[in-house]
């Protein structure tokens, strides 16, 4: 099965749905829907979330790192959101994975989260 998108309007723009049927396209005014593409092995429906914490209290904004533990590939980068809660995303599911959070002022060593298997995204 295969997904092509030929149009997206934005921008304040509104598109006639009819006459875009009545050409032919099928068309889905469904908003909020976030597409995920599988690429390659690494990646998929698979989410990894957590929070990142300083003295045990969250902490933000911290870069978060992703990456693969059998051959160290880096996935993913992000930082932290205000209230220290961060999100991977289209990540394989059952991929062990490590995290490695650093300290944006060099007061603390980089921590690492070892031994972590993404959950499937589209279930909870």
């Amino acid at each position: 099965m295969g997904l092509k998108l030929f149009r997206i309007f934005a921008g304040g723009y509104t598109p006639d749905y009819t006459k875009l049927a009545d050409n032919g396209y099928k068309t889905s005014s469904v908003l909020g829907k976030r597409l995920i593409t599988v690429v390659n092995q690494n990646q998929g429906f698979g989410r990894i979330t957590g929070t990142t914490k300083k003295l045990s209290v969250n902490y933000s904004p911290v870069p978060v790192c992703l990456f693969r533990k059998d051959n160290r590939l880096l996935l993913w980068e992000t930082k932290s959101k205000p209230d220290g809660s961060y999100s991977f995303r289209n990540v394989a599911v059952g991929l062990e994975c490590f995290v490695v959070a650093f300290d944006p002022n060099n007061q603390y060593n980089a921590v690492i989260q070892d031994k972590i298997t993404p959950y499937d995204g589209r279930v909870g």
